[in-house]
């Protein structure tokens, strides 16, 4: 089974821009919502608040509002007070600090500073505002210019959610204009100033896998994981691996993506034996197909690819009965005869084999690799003047044909070959077989012709040195015998 192709995948998960403003409530700044999961392409909506628009508001006056106010009379209140009377001089008494100056002091600067709070804040909000509306208008220029404006009015200190979140904009675009180099430097800022920031991982992703750095893409995907909990990005992981080579990853991440899906995720069940299959687990890959033999949608192709597992650990005689199976619940699948028809070739089943093959020629796509082991069946069914123009007409293709390749189902029901098989020119094997076939009918001159061909061509050399040593002897050139006996035994 191919790997799957991986287009684009993380463009149809998306990169969740942030979404949201809301006001601090310890600092009076604004801190940017963690983003929702998007399942579109990359863009960026205008911040919602929590309870409407952001907008300035008027600051709250406190339990009592601050003023001047009269001074009232008191011991404290500065007036002249007549002399005492047991007193011999007449003195005015020096005033004490007033405590409403003391407050209105203080008032007018606490107000101060709530007016530049909150003058930062419009600003701000109105630049995150219009750097959004220009990502959704594909303004990159303008929404880099109003970032620029958000980042001098953001404290990354004080403020580092929405700093990061800045950053992975910025980084954002850069993905979508092609810099990925530049985009990585700014979501590792990003992930400076806020290490919890799992999206600047997603968009790592999207940025390897779009380099084909398949490994780095499946780490940065599998972080994203760990700190979202998004188990429904496992497929994709899987995916990842599968396209890094690293099947074993592959299997368990779709082992993780099956087991998160539960009963609900039939179609990841049988993905898991399609991988189980690719990585060469093919026990494993049946058992994982066995739930699905009684299933409505699934059981024609989990039998398929029950035949295809047991084919390749040579378990011929339950291949053929699993194809058969399938066959018998309305597979139609392309490749089943030609399978089929493998099963009996390697279990000299010459006869059935040979009406696999036929089946195959009329109705599946492998025609060349079809008349081949047709011809073979011929062969070993003595029908050699059948097997000879059957070859004869290959070698004039000079087509590629294996009788080990075999087939698979995807969960698209689309058939592949399996990889892993040396694939050998019909002419060179064609000649070889024919030469067997013109030797048992007599034509020695034919199968010395054919044999030459082959240890010119390189293909099965000893062997071919063997062949045509006994054509030799049976033409009674015992020389020529002995020479190419000695050649088939110093072949390396």
């Amino acid at each position: 089974m191919k790997a799957k192709k991986i287009l684009a995948i993380l463009l149809a998960i998306g990169l969740m821009l942030v979404t949201a403003l809301t006001m601090a409530e310890s600092s009076g700044g604004i801190q940017a919502q963690a983003p929702e999961t998007s399942s579109g392409m990359i863009q960026a909506q205008a911040p919602e608040a929590p309870s409407g628009t952001i907008q300035a508001q008027a600051p709250e006056a406190p339990s009592e509002t601050i003023r001047a106010q009269a001074p009232e009379s008191s011991s404290e209140t500065i007036q002249a007070q007549a002399p005492d009377a047991s007193s011999d001089t007449t003195q005015v008494q020096a005033p004490e600090a007033s405590s409403e100056t003391t407050q209105v002091q203080a008032a007018e600067a606490s107000s101060d500073a709530e007016a530049e709070i909150l003058d930062i804040t419009q600003k701000l909000d109105a630049c995150y505002t219009m750097a959004l509306d220009a990502i959704n208008a594909e303004d990159y220029d303008t929404a880099r210019q109003y970032l620029n404006i958000c980042f001098a009015y953001c404290d990354p200190k004080t403020n580092q959610v929405l700093y990061a979140d800045l950053l992975l904009k910025q980084a954002c675009i850069n993905v979508i204009e092609g810099d990925g180099a530049t985009a990585l430097l700014q979501l590792d800022a990003a992930l400076t100033v806020d290490p919890e920031l799992a999206d600047a991982y997603l968009v790592a992703t999207q940025i390897y896998n779009d380099a084909a750095d398949y490994p780095d893409a499946a780490a940065c995907l599998e972080k994203y994981i760990e700190m979202s909990g998004e188990t429904s990005l496992y497929e994709t992981l899987g995916q990842l691996y599968e396209a890094g080579g690293n099947s074993e990853a592959a299997q368990k991440a779709y082992d993780k993506f099956t087991a998160a899906g539960g009963k609900i995720s039939e179609e990841a069940g049988f993905e898991t034996g399609l991988y189980r299959m690719e990585s060469g687990r093919f026990e494993e890959a049946i058992e994982a197909f066995k739930p699905y033999v009684e299933n409505e949608t699934y059981a024609a192709g989990a039998l398929f690819n029950i035949g295809v597992c047991q084919m390749n650990l040579g378990d011929y005689k339950n291949a053929v009965e699993s194809f058969t199976e399938s066959e018998k619940k309305g597979g139609t699948y392309s490749g089943l005869y030609y399978n089929r028809g493998i099963c009996y070739l390697m279990s000299e089943e010459w006869a059935n084999g040979a009406r696999d093959f036929i089946s195959s020629i009329q109705t599946e796509p492998f025609v060349d690799d079809a008349k081949y082991n047709l011809a073979i069946c011929r062969m070993q069914t003595g029908e050699y003047d059948v097997a000879i123009e059957m070859f004869t007409d290959l070698i004039g293709d000079g087509k590629q044909a294996n009788a080990q390749a075999s087939v698979s189902l995807s969960t698209d029901g689309t058939a592949t070959d399996t990889e892993g098989q040396e694939k050998k020119p019909v002419n060179d094997a064609a000649y070889y077989f024919r030469g067997i076939c013109n030797a048992a009918v007599g034509n020695l001159e034919d199968a010395i012709r054919d044999y030459t061909t082959c240890i010119e061509h390189g293909y099965e050399v000893s062997q071919s040195y063997y062949q045509r040593a006994q054509v030799y002897a049976a033409m009674g050139d015992s020389e020529k015998q002995n020479s190419d006996l000695e050649k088939s035994l110093n072949v390396k």
